[in-house]
């Protein structure tokens, strides 16, 4: 076991960046926002880094316990990539000045694990962590999701640009939603949300508001095991692939004038696998990918952008 000395020269070693505030949704989903000790970084909406703490660090009580964790590894960091998240608004449901925050913002779940499993390592830590308290952060942010056809949305006002997520993959959404707003874009945005229960959409309460003021925005949610959804579950896809989405927003999606934006679980996604050029895609439901290419679209290919783009998030 180290001592409490040693822990203190490791955190030193180690952590960079301090957690200034934590916005708990409930037991095991929140944001963290933290500021870094370098210079605020320049990243694209959509990007990710890392997070870290050290093995050291307590562990949440409802997580799967660690076991026979190896003496040498104590001293040492877990780190894990997430997307950086964005609090879109403020205090009074303004659209945040990209010069008024000087912290990052992270949209997490904790993973408690099960027996058959390998024990999480971080998010049993991280949620055990005080505003005040030290972790590190990685200083290097990379990914290709990002809207790197930004110009070509903006400049047109005809676009619909539709973020469809799957619990806490909605938090790069976020960052490029307050991106699309922030530089004034006119166009028609909408986000589509779908989560277990009603209390895992932290950031509703902020899109509710923002509804008001954009009405070029619209915030769709589905929940699959609320009393009144359990055995009617409403996926993205159905809600797509039904055509209840399109009469929602009151237009129709064209390959033409629509960017699609996907991140979450993969089987909403539907990436297929490619094989001498030929496209094979996931058995069972069709994927989001599937249901628009056969309307089409095209996804995002090597250096092929398309107009359907997507991330995958596990």
């Amino acid at each position: 076991m180290l001592t409490e000395t040693e822990i203190a020269g490791l955190r030193e070693k180690h952590y960079n960046a301090t957690l200034t505030e934590i916005i708990i949704q409930h037991e095991t989903l929140a944001c963290f926002r933290i500021k870094p000790d370098f210079p605020f970084p320049n990243f694209e909406s959509g990007q990710y880094t890392t997070l870290g703490l050290g093995f050291w660090e307590p562990r949440h009580k409802d997580a799967i316990p660690e076991s026979n964790l190896e003496e040498k590894k104590l001293s040492r960091l877990v780190r894990r990539a997430y997307s950086v998240s964005h609090p879109i608004t403020d205090s009074t449901s303004n659209i945040f000045d990209s010069k008024e925050i000087d912290f990052l913002e992270f949209y997490i779940v904790m993973v408690i694990g099960n027996e058959n499993e390998t024990p999480p390592a971080l998010t049993p830590r991280l949620f055990m962590l005080q505003e005040g308290d030290r972790l590190h952060l990685g200083e290097k942010f990379t990914g290709d999701y990002t809207i790197h056809c930004m110009e070509e949305i903006v400049k047109n006002d005809n676009s619909l640009v539709i973020f469809a997520g799957t619990g806490t993959g909605e938090g790069p959404h976020n960052h490029m939603i307050w991106n699309l707003l922030q530089q004034g874009y006119k166009g028609q945005i909408a986000s589509i949300n779908c989560v277990r229960y009603k209390r895992d959409l932290a950031y509703e309460n902020k899109y509710r508001d923002l509804e008001k003021k954009h009405p070029n925005l619209s915030y769709h949610t589905l929940t699959t095991r609320e009393s009144d959804t359990l055995h009617n579950k409403t996926y993205i896809q159905d809600y797509i692939s039904s055509g209840s989405f399109e009469k929602k927003i009151g237009r129709e999606m064209h390959p033409e004038d629509t960017h699609i934006f996907l991140c979450g679980n993969p089987s909403m996604i539907g990436i297929p696998k490619i094989r001498d050029g030929e496209k094979i895609w996931p058995e069972g439901q069709k994927g989001v990918i599937q249901i628009m290419e056969e309307r089409g679209f095209t996804m995002d290919y090597a250096k092929q952008i398309g107009n359907i783009h997507y991330e995958k998030y596990w």
